[in-house]
């Protein structure tokens, strides 16, 4: 005898990434470092998309299918930015980071680093995140579920 089946893609996200937090944010590339403050994290209800927006610079996204790994911990290897961010955030600066590893493929990876205002935001945000990102049901939804990802 068989058993019944039920397809249930939906993974219910967390209030805690629902409602959104504010994060520092920062980004380290090869020739330059970029430090945003203060930023409004949150993701959507279907857990499709994080986005995040700070006074005076334009938000930015991330489509959470492109997300491969979410890392605890990093720190700046810029001395003068890590300086800024310890200044600012107390010296447990790894204990309250998070690394949200995204792209379309494995070469070309992007990093956004975000330090939560405490060590126990910092491990919501970081479980929530890895089990909306390690749904596997997900990448296999109808087309309407795709038109309402639009």
């Amino acid at each position: 005898m068989t058993k019944k089946f039920e397809f249930n893609w939906h993974i219910p996200v967390p209030e805690p990434l629902l409602q959104g937090c504010v994060f520092d944010r920062w980004n380290e590339e090869k020739d330059s470092s970029d430090f945003e403050p203060n930023c409004m994290f949150k993701v959507d209800e279907y857990g499709f998309f994080i986005y995040w927006k700070s006074e005076g610079r334009e938000g930015d996204v991330i489509e959470l299918c492109q997300v491969s790994d979410i890392r605890a911990g990093g720190v700046p290897k810029d001395s003068r930015l890590l300086a800024q961010l310890t200044g600012k955030n107390g010296e447990n600066l790894e204990e309250k980071s998070l690394t949200i590893c995204s792209g379309t493929d494995y070469i070309n990876i992007n990093y956004q680093h975000v330090v939560c205002p405490d060590a126990a935001t910092a491990k919501a945000w970081l479980d929530g995140l890895r089990n909306i990102t390690h749904n596997v049901k997900a990448n296999n939804v109808c087309p309407m579920t795709c038109l309402k990802k639009q």
